[in-house]
């Protein structure tokens, strides 16, 4: 890489460009990177005599651009070479070396196009093409037909090929039917297979266990605690509840009987909502015994 005072360093294999990385330029470095030969007849060519031009370089000066057939200047080559010459945009740019992303017109003429078009943006025209697109129409314009029969079997096939590489080295059973599958990585790591039977049966069973596990830790509840379970309403009776579920762990469903609800009534009073049957006394088993009885025998 070399340097002449204060300017830029030029690629130390064309000597044209600018050097970009290892003291080449992007198009020599992307060659070297590649494997290919950086100093073939193309680059060698490359800011030599050409036509009427230089191979490689397109002459701008700034209002129009010279051409390399015939020596002549234009504001833009596009539509100069294809009447004049008999050639298109690509194989000119082909012929004498320029990138197929440069632009065959004049930096004056780019900038006007790029201020007409910058003005277009919130113009009367512009607000009535916002009216009148349909974004729906353009993307199923832009949706491609489905593949064919035999194409979409390869590439299914081709996908599960691609997944078994990736997968873990990790056999998941259901549970609830027995179906096994690999999850993948970085996926949820989901215990069944998602039928409905089967989350209900995996958490039926996790209940069964939490119930085995805790059935010796947990202490029966004591008889001042059933009777306060029984006698207690309100905040009083959530605060009981919520300090047995939390310090002493004892299950919800076992709380709701000694309430005197179902475990769901018990779900809703806790969080918040009005279960009428925690708003008054719950009847006990002596209550019920003397509370007298209709004319049809009905308490």
């Amino acid at each position: 890489m070399t340097t002449v005072g204060s300017a830029r360093a030029t690629c130390t294999a064309c000597r044209q460009r600018t050097a970009v990385a290892k003291g080449l330029c992007l198009r020599c470095y992307k060659r070297a990177r590649a494997g290919r030969p950086i100093d073939d007849t193309e680059l060698e060519r490359y800011g030599q005599p050409d036509g009427y031009g230089h191979y490689g370089i397109l002459d701008d000066d700034g209002t129009s651009v010279l051409c390399h057939e015939c020596g002549r200047r234009y504001r833009s080559l596009g539509a100069h070479v294809s009447r004049a010459h008999g050639m298109s945009a690509a194989e000119y740019k082909t012929t004498h070396g320029l990138s197929r992303s440069r632009s065959l017109a004049a930096t004056a003429l780019r900038e006007t196009f790029s201020q007409h078009a910058s003005a277009r943006v919130g113009s009367a025209g512009w607000r009535r093409f916002e009216t009148a697109r349909d974004p729906q129409a353009a993307a199923h314009a832009r949706t491609f037909p489905p593949a064919p029969a035999q194409t979409r079997r390869s590439q299914a096939t081709q996908s599960v090929t691609n997944g078994k590489a990736s997968r873990k080295v990790v056999v998941r059973t259901c549970p609830g039917c027995g179906a096994q599958w690999c999850p993948l990585p970085g996926g949820y790591a989901r215990k069944t297979c998602r039928a409905l039977e089967c989350i209900r049966a995996l958490a039926s069973r996790a209940t069964r266990d939490h119930a085995r596990r805790h059935a010796v830790t947990i202490r029966p509840l004591t008889d001042h605690e059933r009777h306060q379970l029984r006698t207690l309403t309100g905040s009083a009776l959530k605060d009981l509840v919520t300090r047995l579920k939390n310090d002493d762990g004892f299950m919800q469903r076992n709380l709701a009987a000694a309430v005197g609800i179902s475990e769901a009534g018990l779900s809703r009073f806790l969080s918040g909502h009005r279960v009428p049957s925690t708003d008054r006394p719950r009847p006990t088993a002596s209550t019920r015994a003397a509370k007298p009885a209709d004319a049809s025998g009905r308490v």
